[in-house]
């Protein structure tokens, strides 16, 4: 069983970042080598969140250490989420050309970690690196809509011209929360196809659906699934489990007491041709 090589925040108290994308790809099946990109307590946006970033030279000795114990022959899959400090960028490409030279055929997934509406919550010099070097380097993008617009550099008002955003970088990008009156749209667009899949919007969902949707679409990848079936069962379980999160009125995502959704989600939108 190939396994993906997850590099993420670590927030103790908080489902985001590798606290989803390990539980959510080992319920999957797919198991996770996860490295920190920073250590906290809580997510900063509910107040001081404790600990801080990993220092690059410590990432750097794990990917030696894991490369060291051949443990990296088995990865099919990087992908890299939020990163704490510019320089872990480099450390991530490195771990993208370690894991290809036992496994040429690996793939490096990006999930471009910047902002969300309204704004940024990194310092430029993140947003910097993750344009000029990650998003450059990698073989599939998960942005949210105001991440697709900073990559782009561009505003991107409506469904068409996102997808044509997306379509210009010549490369598969999954955008989250796309452009649309009603309900949330992710939109597939690669230079072979482009796929829409749409869920009914609900209120107040917890953070960390993002990083939620990116690991549940790797993990079906990983297992050999096309793309239309893993866009379509990643979006449908996010959705429940967003459901069943507002039920339960708590936080943050209910991923242990919704865990069956993750495998079998209720909701199974179907993936239209777009434009079509």
């Amino acid at each position: 069983m190939k396994a993906v090589l997850s590099i993420q925040s670590q927030v103790a108290g908080a489902r985001v970042g590798n606290s989803v994308a390990a539980f959510a790809l080992e319920r999957l099946g797919v198991p996770v080598i996860a490295l920190p990109t920073t250590l906290l307590g809580r997510r900063p946006d509910r107040g001081a969140p404790g600990g801080g970033p990993v220092a690059a030279e410590t990432l750097a000795s794990m990917v030696e250490a894991l490369d060291a114990d051949g443990a990296l022959r088995s990865v099919s899959h990087v992908l890299s989420g939020y990163i704490a400090l510019p320089e872990q960028a480099d450390v991530v490409l490195e771990a993208v050309k370690r894991v290809r030279a036992a496994n040429p055929a690996a793939q490096y997934v990006c999930d471009p970690v910047m902002g969300d509406a309204p704004g940024a919550f990194v310092k430029p010099e993140i947003i910097e690196a993750i344009r000029k070097r990650l998003a450059p380097a990698a073989d599939l993008l998960t942005p949210n809509h105001w991440e697709m617009e900073t990559l782009a550099d561009a505003k991107l008002p409506t469904l068409e011209t996102t997808h044509a955003g997306a379509r210009s970088f010549g490369k598969p990008i999954i955008v989250t929360s796309a452009p649309r009156e009603k309900g949330i749209a992710t939109l597939y667009a690669s230079p072979q196809a482009t796929w829409l899949v749409e869920t009914p919007q609900i209120p107040g969902a917890p953070k960390g659906a993002g990083d939620l949707f990116t690991a549940l679409f790797v993990a079906r990848r990983a297992l050999g699934q096309s793309v239309v079936v893993a866009l379509e069962a990643a979006a449908g379980a996010v959705h429940d489990v967003i459901v069943h999160s507002a039920l339960e009125g708590g936080p943050h995502l209910a991923l242990v007491s919704a865990q069956e959704k993750l495998e079998h989600p209720d909701t199974w939108p179907t993936a239209q041709a777009y434009p079509g």
